[in-house]
């Protein structure tokens, strides 16, 4: 006989039975034949708190919707394809996403934007459950007249957690309830040939050493042997509910057409059909996603460093009407040079995770410019900038300085500006909307006139702008009211 396929999502099962897999992949549940899930969000980025709750980043917020929905539909499938699923129902990871939407208050230098956010729970991935409501207890007891189960409990009681929650939906059978029998803890749900059980988070835990029969001490299982003892179970479980569904093979010969009915034909060839459409759907979204991934990319002047830091640079380097280029030959390597009417400059980029932007990076520019100065043939020196992004993992509201006193200094000494990258996001974004030549001017004439400063660069217009959330202190958020994907 086959040995069946376990596959553990967002815990891992010792004992050696079980393959697990990354709640943050796109694994797909019908290769297995019995999966055990432990709803999750994955790893994940918080920015700050929204009423008492994590608030994701953007970028989280969307890699964790993508998580849920993939599991949702990924659960549904198995067991519509006969699976066992066993959900471990433990006590659910509530926070906030971004949606992706935004609401405006206010006009002119008054008006703030706001993003809209949405309340996600972990359990937006488990189908068939219309409530879950964090609750602990002890108190468990099983229904006698569900027989499948009692030899499963019978074996694994005294490994089960204190509860965590209960459970509302539309159930085959309660399994268990609490000490009064009006709240589920335990229940399953029969459909399309397979089956999902809701259980309690069961864990392994030493025992202490028993007197055998034979006046001897007995130790417990070890975790891995109790490990290999519960995939038994769930197998013989399994086992059970195929018996139950159990039907004779078709043999090869009923599928002559002489044997097909009418119906079947048309059906076969809509569901070819579907599957056509659906290869052809799934091509646009991986577009799709690529697209957005590349219209998202001036974020990365927000919260980068290194290369892609310098590639959004660049790009918004163009859109203020620069010609902009990194260089790299054998000797020499410049972030960014680029030049306009208004002059020729070199610039230099550097992100760092909790503190400012230090000489070191204005020491390179320095040796850069000479050295581009050397190279070019120039009758003068490029006007350097110095790009930074200090502190780049705090919001931006929220960061100190991100250029430290020696670096204005030395700024000040030879005349170059100094560039907080999230101060480029909303010259930027505006400017990736809309064509306007004459901003674009006011921004490089502002780069041109900052010698040793901080670069102010000009409001967008706010007739067209979208307005400045991520460098404006104060900018808020504003729940949607909108139930969990």
């Amino acid at each position: 006989m086959r040995k069946k396929k376990i596959l553990t999502v967002g815990f891992k099962l010792g004992g050696g039975d079980a393959e697990h897999v990354l709640f943050e992949s796109d694994w797909s549940l019908l290769d297995a034949d019995i999966v055990l899930f432990e709803p999750s969000l994955g790893e994940a980025e918080y920015e700050k708190r929204y009423n008492g709750k994590p608030l994701l980043t953007e970028r989280s917020s969307a890699e964790v919707s993508t998580r849920l929905t993939h599991w949702h539909s990924e659960l549904r499938s198995a067991l519509a394809a006969g699976k066992l699923i066993v959900i471990f129902l433990t006590k659910p990871l509530e926070v906030f996403v971004h949606t992706g939407e935004k609401a405006h208050s206010g006009t002119g230098r008054s008006r703030v934007t706001i993003n809209l956010v949405r309340p996600v729970t972990s359990y937006a991935a488990v189908p068939h459950l219309t409530g879950v409501t964090p609750k602990s207890g002890t108190e468990i007891v099983p229904n006698g007249k569900v027989g499948f189960f009692a030899p499963f409990w019978a074996e694994f009681r005294d490994y089960c957690e204190p509860y965590e929650v209960w459970i509302e939906g539309k159930f085959s059978d309660v399994l268990l309830h609490t000490k009064t029998g009006d709240k589920v803890i335990g229940a399953a749900v029969g459909q399309g040939g397979g089956t999902m059980l809701f259980l309690p988070p069961f864990r392994y835990r030493k025992s202490k050493p028993r007197t055998s029969n034979e006046g001897g001490k007995e130790k417990g299982p070890t975790e891995g042997q109790w490990g290999k003892k519960m995939v038994a179970a769930l197998v013989n479980l399994a086992d059970v509910f195929a018996n139950e569904r159990a039907a004779t093979p078709p043999p090869s010969w009923v599928n002559d057409a002489g044997y097909r009915l009418p119906q079947e034909a048309v059906l076969a060839s809509q569901i070819l059909d579907v599957q056509r459409r659906l290869g052809a759907i799934e091509a646009e979204k991986q577009q799709l996603e690529q697209q957005l991934i590349k219209e998202g990319s001036l974020r990365r002047l927000l919260y980068e460093q290194g290369n892609p830091l310098e590639e959004a640079i660049l790009e918004t380097l163009r859109l203020m009407g620069f010609t902009a280029e990194s260089f790299k030959d054998g000797d020499s390597e410049f972030d960014a040079i680029f030049s306009s009417p208004e002059g020729r400059f070199l610039g230099e980029a550097e992100g760092k995770d909790n503190r400012a932007v230090n000489i070191d990076k204005f020491s390179q520019l320095e040796r850069n410019l000479h050295e581009d100065f050397d190279k070019s043939g120039m009758g003068e020196f490029a006007k350097g900038v110095l790009f930074g992004n200090g502190f780049r993992l705090a919001p931006p509201g929220d960061r100190a300085e991100v250029f430290t006193e020696k670096c204005f200094t030395a700024a000040k000494r030879i005349g170059a500006a100094l560039i907080r990258t999230p101060d480029l996001f909303a010259p930027a974004r505006y400017l990736k909307s809309c064509e306007d030549a004459d901003y674009g001017r006011r921004c490089r004439e502002a780069i041109f006139a900052a010698k040793g400063e901080v670069v102010i660069f000009p409001s967008p217009p706010a007739a067209e702008a979208p307005g400045d959330v991520a460098t404006r202190e104060g900018s808020s958020v504003k729940e949607t009211g909108k139930e969990p994907t």
